[in-house]
């Protein structure tokens, strides 16, 4: 996290994150069980509702562990692909050696092969969840979320046997209630940056939210109220406008510690105000709904916004048309990591689709966790900011 905060806005989450790892420990000396999932998909609902804690593993940015992921993966994979076997096998990081077992969404094939390394290679319980690439919005083929409950009801039930406890509804409701005001709160967070006169910025908000992959829960809500009553009291502050260049960045996911292109947008005078990537704000914008826990789980994660490796392209566009209008942006950054094809693959449609709507430019960055390109791309984007020219 951003040192300026350390005494601020986010001192005392950071103070409450830098306890995680001996809290952790301690309750896993009492048996409590830690189980990591990568990817928004990881439903850690059902990870809650079985008693034990969830951990989103989902650092990124080092060029070490992507390097040694090379060992089990391709070496032309996703940096992050590589990342989520290269951290598990130089346990240099607390949180890979911290879990007890890990689910792994199959959203394409490289994920199909982390899960099946950590059992092999780690000898770790690695759950799988299928997903259907249907997304289908307009609810026309019922196979799709028949399919995904299905999953879920494995899940439910391989989680219950490794915990050694069936999971019951009435447990799920409660997990659901908890990640419900959990991503009320968060969301009510990226709204700020919509305002030209914010207490809070995107970047701060998204240090908040990976903080929340790596906390108790119930300890991370009681941290977001803590800001939003200290948000609620700064608002009544004269805060000048920020006249800087308004930027939405969407694209690969952006890991815990993967700051280089954040850091250059930052330094060459660029605002981000907003996102589409799933360590982001892309998921926070659907709640489960009452009625059947299941049923409602698989609503609200099948019929979320489409990871790209799902078809419905037409709702995704619909979805970043509408957050560059509502945020008044001037421009899209599109990160993409290299050899993350599902996401490189829409960059032209979306790049044409943007222009058309809104007048709105849009930059591709392609990179990886190498330092070696900074120079490079520092030099992209304070072209990119000269050309656009801050619009107030």
């Amino acid at each position: 996290m951003n040192e300026n905060n350390e005494n601020g806005l986010l001192g005392s989450l950071k103070r409450r994150l830098e306890e995680e790892p001996q809290r952790i420990a301690e309750a896993r000396k009492r048996g409590k069980k830690v189980v990591g999932y990568f990817c928004p998909y990881g439903i850690e609902e059902l990870i809650l509702a079985a008693g034990m804690l969830p951990v989103r593993l989902a650092f990124g940015g080092e060029l070490e562990p992507a390097s040694a992921g090379e060992d089990f993966l391709k070496p032309y994979s996703c940096p992050y692909d590589l990342s989520c076997l290269g951290y598990k096998k130089l346990s240099a990081n607390f949180y890979y050696g911290a879990v007890d077992a890990v689910c792994v969404a199959y959203t394409y094939d490289s994920m199909r092969r982390v899960q099946e390394y950590w059992e092999k290679y780690f000898n770790l319980p690695a759950f799988p969840l299928g997903l259907p690439q249907t997304h289908d919005s307009f609810r026309t083929k019922p196979q799709a979320i028949e399919y995904f409950k299905n999953e879920l009801g494995l899940l439910r039930r391989r989680l219950g046997e490794f915990r050694g406890k069936e999971i019951k509804d009435k447990d799920v409701r409660k997990a659901v209630a908890l990640s419900n005001k959990i991503r009320e709160k968060l969301l009510a967070l990226y709204e700020y940056p919509m305002d030209g006169r914010t207490p809070i910025e995107w970047r701060q908000v998204l240090q908040i939210t990976q903080a929340g992959f790596l906390m108790d829960r119930g300890d991370f809500l009681k941290e977001l109220e803590k800001i939003d009553d200290d948000l609620q009291r700064k608002r009544s502050e004269d805060i000048p406008y920020d006249k800087r260049s308004r930027f939405m960045i969407a694209g690969s996911i952006i890991g815990i510690g993967d700051d280089k292109v954040l850091d250059i947008i930052e330094q060459a005078g660029g605002n981000i105000v907003t996102d589409l990537v799933c360590t982001g704000s892309m998921f926070l914008r659907k709640n489960v709904t009452a009625g059947n826990p299941m049923d409602a789980l698989a609503e609200r994660y099948l019929y979320n916004v489409p990871c790209p490796f799902m078809t419905d392209l037409p709702k995704r566009l619909n979805r970043i048309v509408k957050i560059a209008r509502d945020y008044r942006v001037h421009a899209l950054i599109y990160y993409n990591l290299k050899y993350c094809d599902t996401w490189r693959a829409e960059f032209k449609i979306i790049k044409d689709t943007l222009y058309r709507e809104l007048s709105v430019p849009t930059l591709l960055i392609e990179t990886d966790y190498s330092a070696s390109d900074a120079g490079t791309i520092k030099t992209n984007i304070e072209a990119f900011i000269k050309k656009i020219g801050g619009r107030v």
